[in-house]
């Protein structure tokens, strides 16, 4: 359990798991530079938190909606939380799924949903985002969440994500990861990849790193003063 003043933010998992200097730069030195890719995600997420909060027959949608979990040791806000009214609290398995709402008496069955710009990535950061916010509903509301859904902007289609025991541990080790990382203080080096082109951090990324000239030169530096 992390105690309050250590919690990290639920997009520090994403950025770990998508590049670990990203993280580092976003979340232990404070950077960040908008680009066009940042900005339709930012347009994006604005359409969603303008909704407010609405109920459509058995369907009621919160935008904006803040989460936290001190067993990961995250916090953030939830781009929609759907809560599916279900006649049962609980599912066939005798697990507890749903929950009151406020001045409601159904069974309400929260359903996460994340909206990401573009189409469906390769890697899994998206999906472990995605995974923390539901953990964060199931420490918040007492029950078990077993999937929700990542709506992409370009297919403009819901990918819906299980949220089993595989995801769950990925999700967990990478929390643990991210907050090591950002308890050291240490921004690791830059690696060329793809992902960088997407990234609205490359050029301040390479950049701020030292040459490589730099670095075996305070390599040797660190060398010499163990052999003093």
């Amino acid at each position: 359990m992390y105690a309050d003043d250590e919690l990290v933010m639920i997009s520090a998992l994403q950025h770990f798991l998508f590049c670990r200097r990203q993280c580092a730069l976003i979340h232990v030195e404070g950077a960040w530079r908008e680009n066009y890719l940042t900005a339709t995600g930012r347009i994006l997420h604005g359409r969603v938190d303008r909704m407010g909060s609405e109920t459509r027959r058995d369907v009621h949608a919160a935008t904006s909606l803040r989460l936290v979990s001190n067993r990961l040791g995250v916090m953030g806000v939830a781009d929609m939380v759907e809560f599916l009214r279900v006649e049962s609290s609980h599912d066939s398995d005798g697990r507890t799924i749903a929950a009151r709402l406020p001045k409601r008496e159904e069974w309400w069955r929260p359903y996460p949903v994340e909206y990401k710009r573009g189409r469906p990535k390769a890697h899994r950061a998206d999906e472990v985002q995605l995974c923390a916010q539901a953990i964060c509903l199931e420490e918040m509301l007492g029950v078990f969440v077993p999937e929700g859904a990542l709506f992409y902007g370009e297919p403009r289609r819901r990918t819906v994500i299980a949220f089993g025991d595989e995801l769950r541990a990925l999700t967990e080790s990478v929390a643990r990861d991210a907050h090591a990382l950002i308890r050291s203080g240490v921004t690791p080096p830059p690696v060329l990849t793809k992902g960088c082109e997407a990234c609205s951090l490359k050029e301040s990324c390479f950049e701020a790193a030292p040459s490589a000239k730099a670095w075996i030169a305070g390599q040797i530096d660190e060398i010499a003063e163990g052999m003093a």
